[in-house]
């Protein structure tokens, strides 16, 4: 058995500076984005920090940016995926984890 929930992980997370929106599908107040930044993501999904978090199940889309102000060194993220946990905030911030189902490849933004 896993010592820990790291080692359960099927694909390596990294701590990348990505900034964006999240949008999603709410029952009462349908399509809501927000401003999110990624704490860290992997091939399998990511997890974002935001003001604003959806319920575990919604569709969330998500527009991912890093620019670094070099021509060479910009990387954008898009994808559609299903929110598999939240941690709702505390006082400013919280966060949600989204298991990515499409998304573009890492590219030039």
């Amino acid at each position: 058995m896993p010592k820990n929930k790291k080692e359960q992980r099927k694909a390596t997370r990294v701590q990348v500076p990505l900034a964006g929106k999240a949008t999603y599908e709410t029952k009462d107040e349908g399509p809501k984005t927000v401003r999110v930044m990624a704490r860290n993501i992997s091939e399998e999904g990511a997890y974002l920090i935001a003001n604003t978090c959806p319920a575990v199940g919604d569709r969330t889309k998500i527009s991912l940016r890093c620019d670094s102000g070099l021509k060479q060194l910009k990387i954008s993220l898009d994808a559609v995926g299903t929110v598999t946990r939240v941690d709702e905030p505390d006082g400013k911030q919280g966060g949600f984890a989204v298991e990515f189902k499409i998304f573009s490849d890492l590219g030039k933004g």
